[in-house]
């Protein structure tokens, strides 16, 4: 008696045709396919997306001879082992082999390397498949040696036909289209996700003798469906975050904060995303961003979630709002190339320790407290460069000036609190062109900023 298997095994593509989504992957497949030859692959793409169904579909339509490795308790002898089965079948029948191995970034990079001369050898084929980026989980060597076929989630279309053969499968008689839509767009992409919790929401609707409902769905929809910090999804999150706060979006910002909450993500990667772009993007513009971003990663280690939500909401908004400034990253990557072009240059004599000085400098160290009018040279005498970028602003529309100038004069005090997004609203202008403005109307010293605290009168007082 055959074992039953589960709800997405039955419905694996058997064929390429019958395989959703992924047209162009599938193009390609088809022609290796009509050619009757295949290079070594590693398909990358998100959970339930059809990396596995993929080899497995092209093994069985290339006619090749095929074998399967967990990579999470793969040897070195296991993989020569195939190796050996591989050669044996070539000598034997002249059938080549492709070996598959499910999530090959876990295995390790004496295990990647081993796999490096069978396949350029032509040993066997390997396919590979991933969750993880490549780029940082495979080995640059393994990596030359193999084509990247890049995989995208499923789009929701795909997984409301995928569901409607799945509910015919199963015999439910009338599964409602909102409940189809409602899983398609909450399993983020990830079909598997999606059979498994309609194959859980019948089993439960069964015993009770009813229909499907949308309270089974929700209960069998592993929360992990919805999960978006592992595989390139994770990458892809962090740099729309990091880049909404560069860009001085807090809106985009908080919403891809709620997506990094709600995927579960450790708040402390969050926190340290603040901290670099406090540092990186902010900088000298704001100082106090760092101090911020430093504090909230300590109220994140001692908070925890949820209540950790709350300081790294606080901490994005004022650092996507505070003005940007990369001196400090771009005045380090210059000293950088400098000296990886230029090589090093000897400490002037008068700045070494007295304690190495075996001759005395021709200039004497000149205590800067004592001497402080006293210019004194720093750098070696070969160094001309500057390495602390200009700090003449960005071309500035001359429009905005005028018209925040006038925006500030007609409030008539001498301190005011200036609503940028208010101001910007009424007067329709570009949020981030707006605090470009501002910032060059203080540089120039036409505007004085500071951060100002003031008791307003009590209403006794006013009496």
């Amino acid at each position: 008696m055959n074992k039953p298997l589960p709800l997405a095994e039955r419905l694996r593509p058997g064929t390429l045709q019958d395989v959703l989504g992924q047209s162009k992957t599938v193009s390609i497949l088809g022609a290796f396919v009509k050619e009757g030859d295949c290079p070594s692959m590693i398909f990358w793409g998100p959970p339930g997306s059809g990396k596995t169904t993929l080899c497995r579909v092209l093994a069985k339509e290339l006619m090749w001879d095929s074998a399967a490795l967990n990579a999470t308790s793969a040897s070195v002898k296991d993989i020569r082992n195939l190796a050996e089965r591989a050669s044996l079948t070539w000598e034997q029948w002249e059938k080549r082999t492709l070996v598959f191995i499910d999530e090959i970034h876990r295995l390790n990079k004496s295990q990647q390397d081993v796999l490096l001369p069978f396949i350029e050898d032509g040993t066997f084929v390997l396919l590979g498949s991933t969750t993880e980026n490549p780029y940082f989980s495979i080995n640059a060597a393994l990596r030359s040696r193999v084509q990247l076929m890049t995989l995208t989630a499923l789009s929701n279309e795909c997984i409301e036909t995928a569901l409607k053969r799945a509910g015919n499968l199963l015999g439910i008689r009338e599964l409602q289209p909102d409940l189809i839509e409602w899983l398609s767009i909450r399993c983020g992409g990830d079909l598997r996700a999606a059979y498994s919790a309609l194959e859980g929401a019948f089993v439960l609707a069964k015993a009770d003798q009813r229909e499907v409902e949308l309270n089974d769905l929700k209960t069998f929809l592993n929360r992990t469906a919805l999960t978006e910090n592992k595989g390139d999804n994770h990458y892809d999150l962090a740099s729309a975050y990091q880049k909404s706060l560069r860009g001085s979006d807090a809106n985009a910002a908080v919403y891809y904060l709620a997506r990094f909450l709600l995927s579960g993500e450790d708040p402390r990667f969050i926190a340290r995303r603040l901290l670099v772009t406090a540092s990186e993007d902010v900088g000298m513009a704001d100082p106090f961003a760092l101090v911020l971003a430093e504090a909230t990663y300590s109220a994140v280690e001692k908070l925890g979630m949820p209540e950790a939500r709350i300081p790294l909401t606080q901490t994005t908004i004022y650092v996507a709002n505070a003005p940007k400034n990369n001196s400090a990253i771009a005045s380090i990557e210059k000293a950088a190339k400098y000296l990886e072009k230029r090589g090093l240059h000897q400490v002037p004599g008068h700045l070494k320790d007295p304690r190495t000085v075996r001759t005395k400098p021709h200039q004497p160290y000149l205590y800067t407290h004592k001497h402080p009018h006293i210019k004194q040279d720093f750098l070696p005498e070969e160094v001309k460069e500057t390495f602390i970028p200009d700090p003449t602003p960005p071309e500035v529309n001359l429009k905005y000036v005028t018209i925040l100038e006038e925006a500030i004069q007609d409030i008539k005090q001498d301190w005011t609190e200036l609503n940028l997004d208010s101001v910007c609203k009424r007067l329709d202008l570009d949020k981030q062109e707006a605090r470009m403005t501002l910032n060059y109307l203080v540089k120039e010293g036409r505007l004085e900023f500071k951060r100002l605290f003031r008791l307003k009168p009590s209403k006794d007082s006013e009496k």
